[in-house]
């Protein structure tokens, strides 16, 4: 744990990467909808919002945008619940991005073209950045687990939606143009036990936030009690 004497360090650390997600995923945007070439899992233009990719960034700077006004008006050192789990739930979203991709569509379309362009943005940098920042906000103390369930929504909702789509586009036949992974390659009961998994991984995300946040920050909170007493 990183000690020092100036109190407001943490918060000008998640300031700064507050600042840089919002900045990067503001660019990552510009330049996805200003492209106008459009390639499997690339869509330019406005028709790039409809990948969680583009969705689960914007959410996630949305939330950091939400953080940085709330520590310029009221300048606290922690928080509120509510605004703990919407950023939460910001930063599970994009890990969830992180993970397929490296986990599932590097494999199968090859790293180079998933970070390639605003994807390298979207894909790799912004979720990284995403990690420090939130590790770094101090959880409230009494957290309770049931609230990790909300690092679920994002991703069920987008989940839903999918289904839904490509049910009512359905012709006995997957179509490309709305399953858009391919998840529906394997059937419909593959496609929901990929839903339910990709689910499952979004709300262990938010728990592991949850732990190592109270984790990391009582080892501070009783190393400066400890110095205190010292001193």
């Amino acid at each position: 744990m990183i000690q020092t004497k100036n109190p407001n360090y943490r918060k000008y650390c998640i300031l700064l990467l507050d600042v840089l997600i919002v900045s990067l995923v503001v660019l990552a945007t510009v330049l996805m909808v200003l492209n106008r070439h459009s390639t499997h899992l690339a869509s330019g233009g406005w028709g790039a919002f409809k990948y969680y990719t583009s969705l689960s960034n914007v959410f996630c700077a949305l939330s950091c945008l939400c953080c940085l006004a709330y520590y310029a008006r009221r300048g606290g050192e922690t928080l509120p619940e509510q605004l703990y789990v919407f950023r939460l739930m910001g930063s599970a979203v994009v890990m969830v991005t992180f993970l397929v991709v490296v986990c599932f569509l590097g494999p199968i379309y090859g790293y180079r073209f998933m970070y390639k362009g605003a994807n390298l943005w979207f894909h790799l940098v912004v979720p990284l950045l995403s990690v420090p920042e939130m590790l770094l906000q101090r959880p409230p103390r009494r957290l309770p687990l049931r609230v990790t369930l909300w690092g679920v929504a994002p991703t069920l909702l987008y989940g839903v939606v999918y289904l839904i789509v490509n049910a009512v586009t359905w012709t006995g036949t997957r179509n490309p143009a709305t399953d858009i992974y391919g998840f529906l390659f394997w059937g419909w009961g593959i496609g929901s036990v990929f839903l339910i998994v990709i689910c499952l991984i979004s709300w262990l995300i938010a728990v592991v936030y949850r732990l190592l946040g109270q984790k990391l920050h009582r080892a501070q909170d009783q190393g400066s009690s400890g110095s205190g007493k010292a001193s």
